[in-house]
């Protein structure tokens, strides 16, 4: 399949690696950020989206974005795995972007969609609609977000509200987790009064399943480039190690592994491209594909890279571990591989219950 970059595509992606591996350095900057305690880059976060202009992606012209819907996202995600770069990309402009764009109203486009694009607001989603005590865990990057957009079951669908950083009653409660490197919070909107609740659209069920679902492809993409850097990282150890008074990349057992890596990442990077490209009418369908699969090869390939590494890949003073962590993480963000899989099947074949 001939996937149809332009000359835009490749100027973004050479922008956004500059950037990304320079603030990376050799996994010191998922070093400084897990020893910040925050999982954030504040700074990062207003360089790529406001300076270089990377938050308007996926927005489209009339509100002062780039208009490169997902593959354009898909090629900036692609660097975001690589570096692991610790800013609100995946929810501000994926998701919520989507969210608003899809199913918001005139007025909540105009006045949120330009401010994204301008890299002037960060956003998280909080799907709450099956919240009954208005409290949902595990929200991604909702501790710095500047507006959280709560999905609501309304009457036959599902209402969109956004609830403004500082709103009161709103508690945002930074939470643990096995990745260090992405921000997660409880977001407990009990105390919110319903007027401060700032009405931003509304869509039927079926639409909000794809909406999310799209969301996939970008989670997906960060996986490939994350994947990618594991190998790269691989390849460059296993070309200086050497072993028996030879490099290990000479081995056998190291080349076939290698190989397999190399399989299953550019297996998952197609799937992912094909994602992005897929008519409207295909997309939840590719986008369930993709997720499963790239998910489970960049966890794969993350533990192959740990242990063809040896002693160091185990040491924390090697940066492996920050990508290991991510990709397990990134197993169980919107539900688990084995979940897609169902729903994959109960997509293409109906529910047999």
């Amino acid at each position: 399949m001939a996937y149809p970059f332009t000359d835009d595509h490749d100027m973004i992606r050479d922008a956004a690696r500059g950037f990304l591996q320079t603030w990376y350095d050799g996994g010191k900057g998922s070093e400084r950020v897990y020893q910040s305690g925050t999982a954030f880059d504040g700074a990062a976060w207003q360089s790529f989206a406001k300076q270089l202009g990377m938050a308007g992606i996926a927005i489209s012209e009339e509100h002062e974005g780039a208009g490169l819907g997902d593959l354009g996202r898909v090629v900036v995600m692609e660097e975001l795995g690589a570096s692991l770069c610790a800013i609100p990309f995946l929810t501000t402009c994926g998701i919520v972007t989507d969210i608003i764009q899809t199913a918001g109203e005139a007025t909540a486009k105009n006045r949120y969609l330009k401010k994204i694009a301008a890299g002037e607001l960060s956003a998280a989603y909080c799907d709450g609609h099956d919240a009954a005590a208005k409290v949902v865990s595990h929200v991604a990057h909702a501790a710095e977000a500047d507006l959280i957009v709560l999905s609501g079951r309304g009457e036959g669908g599902i209402d969109y509200f956004a609830i403004p950083k500082g709103t009161a009653g709103l508690k945002i409660t930074p939470e643990k987790t096995m990745d260090p490197t992405r921000s997660f919070a409880a977001v407990d909107w009990n105390d919110v009064a319903k007027g401060d609740l700032i009405p931003i659209g509304y869509g039927s069920e079926d639409q909000h399943e794809k909406l999310i679902t799209q969301s996939f492809i970008a989670l997906a993409a960060e996986c490939v480039g994350g994947a990618q850097k594991c190998l790269d990282m691989t390849l460059e150890y296993a070309g200086q190690r050497v072993q028996f008074g030879r490099p290990i990349a000479s081995f056998q057992a190291i080349k076939h592994r290698c190989a397999d890596m190399f399989i299953d990442i550019e297996a998952a990077r197609s799937a992912v491209y094909a994602a992005a490209m897929a008519s409207p009418e295909e997309k939840t369908e590719a986008a369930i594909i993709a997720k499963a699969y790239a998910t489970d090869a960049f966890f794969k390939v993350a533990g192959d890279a740990i242990q063809m590494h040896g002693g160091i890949g185990f040491t924390w003073d090697y940066p492996l571990h920050f990508f290991f962590k991510r990709a397990r993480a990134n197993r169980s963000m919107f539900g688990s591989s084995e979940r897609d899989y169902d729903h994959l099947a109960s997509h293409i074949f109906g529910d047999a219950s």
